[in-house]
């Protein structure tokens, strides 16, 4: 039976034609391309864990609500207003505190500034309130500090002409 030649050149109607069914059925991880597709152990993820943990990728949306929303807070906090308590946010629990930001925890009856650290979540039963997210008279109210007395002791400090 004669066979016709082939003519075999660098591409249009003379290319050789490879498709999927081509392929040899001996090296499944091959592609169409020649290449060998990379392939992930189903471990490899636990070997690795959470390697963002502690990172700070940018702005994202952080899940909170308002001391409002947290009737026992009303008690704790006779002072302010339901306008006050409104704008008091705190974190939703399972989300990641800023690195190097200032917090308040409002379940703390001594009200402690911190800062957190990059691994830090807010977890039951703590009420994490970020500074960041406060004007400087609702967190100067919160954290107790009296901008008028502090600016009397600065007066009384500052030598007579």
């Amino acid at each position: 039976m004669p066979t016709t030649p082939r003519t075999v050149g660098t591409g249009g109607a003379n290319a050789p034609h490879t498709s999927q069914t081509d392929l040899s059925p001996q090296d499944p991880l091959k592609t169409h391309t020649g290449k060998t597709a990379e392939s992930t152990d189903s471990f490899d993820d636990d070997l690795k864990g959470n390697n963002r943990a502690g990172q700070h990728a940018g702005v994202s949306e952080t899940r909170t609500y308002t001391a409002y929303d947290i009737k026992e807070l009303h008690e704790k906090m006779s002072d302010f207003d339901n306008g006050e308590l409104k704008r008091i946010p705190i974190l939703a629990h399972g989300e990641r505190l800023e690195q190097g930001a200032k917090y308040l925890d409002l379940s703390d009856p001594t009200r402690t500034i911190f800062t957190a650290q990059g691994s830090q979540e807010a977890q039951d039963p703590h009420l994490y309130v970020p500074k960041a997210a406060l004007d400087y008279e609702l967190w100067n109210r919160l954290t107790g500090v009296d901008v008028a007395a502090e600016a009397t002791l600065a007066d009384d400090l500052v030598p007579a002409r």
